[in-house]
Parts: structure tokens; sequence; C-alpha cells
């Protein structure tokens, strides 16, 4: 503080002239000196705010960096587990659909077979036929 320039602007505004001894310049002086100190202690708190402000915002972020891993973890074996069920359910719909397909497939080759049968049992009834009438035609001849 410039006292020489406070007992000027003084003496400009008031009128009043005051030496360097006057008690309010002690006063303010003194003032001066507290609001230092009160400067200081709060610098100083503001200090341990700021430190203490820190060190909770890096454990925030430590454990929201936890939590963001724990969900990444989470979430992968969920969709894993849901991409083995989804398998499974079209491994499911894929083998019902091939036991369909074998199950046409037997019937088609039954009724194969049984139209083949009919067909061989049908020559033979025609071969004997043929053979029946051959004869009565053989023997109708030589008679």
């Amino acid at each position: 503080m410039d006292v020489q320039r406070l007992i000027g602007e003084v003496a400009k505004r008031h009128n009043v002239l005051l030496g360097p001894s006057d008690p309010i310049l002690v006063t303010l002086t003194l003032n001066e000196l507290v609001l230092a100190q009160y400067v200081e202690r709060l610098n100083a708190t503001l200090e341990q705010a700021e430190d203490r402000t820190a060190a909770g915002s890096a454990q925030q972020i430590a454990a929201a960096r936890e939590l963001a891993s724990k969900l990444v973890t989470e979430t992968g074996g969920y969709v894993a587990g849901q991409v083995e069920e989804a398998g499974r359910a079209v491994q499911a719909q894929l083998l019902a659909s091939l036991d369909l397909q074998v199950q046409a497939a037997r019937e088609a080759a039954q009724q194969a077979a049984l139209a083949r049968r009919t067909a061989l049992y049908a020559a033979l009834v025609a071969v004997g036929a043929v053979c029946c009438l051959v004869g009565l035609l053989v023997g109708a001849i030589t008679l």
C-alpha cells in the first residue's frame, strides 16, 4: 500500500491533510495485515478443497472405469448367451425340418416299394394269364 498516494487522494477528495503516522493510517495498515492473513488462510483452505476434489474425482473415475469394465464383460457374456440360444433354436428347427424330410423320403420309398411289388404281381398275373391263354390256344389247335 502506498501511504503517500493515499494521503494525496484523501487531501484531494476531502480537503483533509493526514500525516504518515495518523491513527487512521495505522488502522488501515492493521486491516491490510489482517486481510492478508485471511487471504492466506482462504488460499490454503481452497488448495485443500481442490486436493480433496481431485482425489474424489480420481476415485470416481476409477469406480466408473471398473463399472464400465464390468458392464462390457457382462454385456459380452449376455450377448454370447443370446447368440448361443439363438443357435440352438436354429439347430432345433433345422433338425425338425430334416426329420420331416427324412420321414417324407421314407414314405416315398415305401410307396415306391409297394408300387414295384404291385407291378411285379401284375406282371406275374399277366404272364400267368398269357400262359393260360397260350395253353388254351395250343389245346384248341391240337384238338
